[in-house]
């Protein structure tokens, strides 16, 4: 099951937070300890990252847990990366999503993760900005046949074969798509979209997006 963000992010000591709002959108915390160092590290990552990343690991989380996450969930900032000349702020999510080879072949299985976690998150922000040229986001995501959901849980063991989705999005391009000024495809084709370390074209097919979410509010 998903297990809270904090815990799994970066080995960082819990000390005293300074008082402030928990951010909207995100996990409820198990206690007021959980609640300060979420605080503290989101304290820290905005310090190095800006306010938007520090964020964005958590709306990462959030909106693999509501993509019916089955496995262990968890999300991280790995840093800044250098990817053909240009500098990312780099996310790691292991989503604990499983999909259904029944219904979704390899190409479905990208595009139902683009849709359901990284499309809901990035629509959370009017804008976006960070200490870098643009963010890439590394997500983990499960497949396996499957009747329905309950058969997961009733064969825990087999959790299926493991996909590894990347995508590399620059600022620019970023800002574009949340001024609504291009759409999806053409977002995606500027972007650069890795497939178990292979780049591939993403192609949208599904006709109905999820609807904007409300605006994030940064703290």
């Amino acid at each position: 099951m998903g297990i809270f963000f904090f815990l799994l992010l970066l080995s960082v000591p819990v000390v005293a937070a300074e008082t402030q709002e928990f951010p909207s959108g995100l996990p409820p915390t198990r206690s007021a300890d959980d609640r300060r160092a979420v605080l503290e590290l989101m304290k820290q990552n905005r310090q190095k990252y800006g306010g938007d990343a520090a964020l964005l690991q958590g709306l990462l989380l959030t909106h693999s847990l509501q993509g019916e996450a089955i496995l262990t969930t968890e999300s991280t900032i790995v840093g800044f990366e250098e990817h053909e000349g240009h500098k990312y702020v780099a996310f790691r999510v292991a989503s604990g999503v499983v999909l259904n080879d029944k219904s979704l072949d390899r190409e479905q299985r990208l595009e139902r993760i683009w849709h359901i976690i990284i499309e809901r998150t990035l629509l959370r922000y009017p804008k976006f900005t960070a200490p870098a040229d643009g963010v890439a986001i590394e997500i983990e995501y499960n497949h396996r046949p499957y009747q329905q959901i309950a058969d997961l849980y009733n064969d825990a063991d087999d959790t299926g074969a493991i996909e590894r989705a990347k995508f590399y999005m620059l600022s620019a391009d970023l800002g574009d798509f949340l001024a609504h000024q291009i759409g999806t495809q053409d977002f995606l084709e500027r972007s650069r979209v890795l497939l178990d370390d292979q780049p591939v074209k993403l192609r949208i097919m599904e006709v109905s997006l999820p609807p904007r979410p409300p605006t994030a509010e940064n703290h």
